[in-house]
């Protein structure tokens, strides 16, 4: 039985893909392209390629893992098999009718989900842009998660044995443990003074579904990940999500003391 984790690439057709909001076709993740199902062209998703930058496609992946168990909307993320020419690469589900998301505008649901969004940013330690859109249905989805868990290409050359990623990263609990504390409560403060305590309450309800999160899920993702990549990487993952987990607890022990 086939892994819904993985879509066969052999039966894609693939063409270039212009990226909206970099005038010259690429933004941080390289050249991007359409695929396009030949059963059903209604199928589509877009393709960031992992020949140069293996650390797109698993975390996309397991971004998309985390997000969907703590109850966030988001768009199907897969890995590719069956082209070597895509291996290591994600496969993110396309909605042609996706508008950018207006915050001004916003419904209160989709302003709620997108400060657990905003939440999760930071718990995932994301550099990547913010990237907020709506589909067919109204619903909020975020793309461009490729920079979190303080995965690299580095790490990713670590976990392969590259002697250039050891030198890059001679320790890996350096990445594990670079939490960026601060910004838990810049963000609380941020909220707080942009859109009150509704605003408030939905990013810490992230927060405390992460503290409370059940990491077993992720562990048949685990098995998908290391079809393509080294057992380390799974691991890694595993102990980042432990660690965020106490730093959940730790914030919101702090944030009590705020409101009493």
């Amino acid at each position: 039985m086939a892994s819904t984790d993985f879509i066969d690439a052999k039966e894609f057709t693939y063409t270039p893909f212009s990226h909206p909001h970099h005038f010259d076709g690429t933004g941080d993740s390289g050249e991007l392209e359409l695929a396009t199902s030949k059963a059903n062209p209604n199928e589509q998703y877009i393709i960031k390629c992992g020949n140069i930058y293996p650390e797109l496609a698993c975390n996309e992946f397991m971004y998309h893992k985390v997000a969907s168990a703590l109850g966030l909307y988001t768009q199907d993320v897969k890995l590719l098999d069956g082209n070597k020419d895509y291996q290591r690469s994600a496969a993110i589900r396309y909605v042609p009718e996706a508008r950018k998301f207006n915050l001004a505008a916003s419904t209160e649901k989709n302003l709620c989900s997108f400060l657990a969004f905003e939440a999760l940013f930071v718990i995932l330690n994301e550099e990547d842009s913010r990237e907020y859109y709506l589909d067919e249905q109204g619903r909020i989805f975020k793309l461009d998660n490729a920079a979190a868990f303080n995965v690299q290409q580095t790490t990713i050359m670590l976990f392969d044995g590259n002697p250039i990623g050891q030198f890059f990263i001679p320790d890996i609990n350096a990445p594990l443990h670079h939490i960026g504390y601060d910004w838990y409560e810049l963000k609380y403060e941020e909220f707080m003074q942009g859109h009150g305590q509704v605003a408030v309450d939905a990013y810490l309800s992230l927060i405390q579904r992460f503290s409370e999160f059940d990491e077993t899920v992720l562990y048949e993702a685990y098995r998908a990940l290391e079809k393509q990549y080294p057992k380390a990487l799974s691991e890694y993952y595993d102990e980042f999500i432990l660690i965020r987990k106490d730093t959940c607890r730790k914030f919101l022990d702090e944030a009590k003391s705020w409101k009493a």
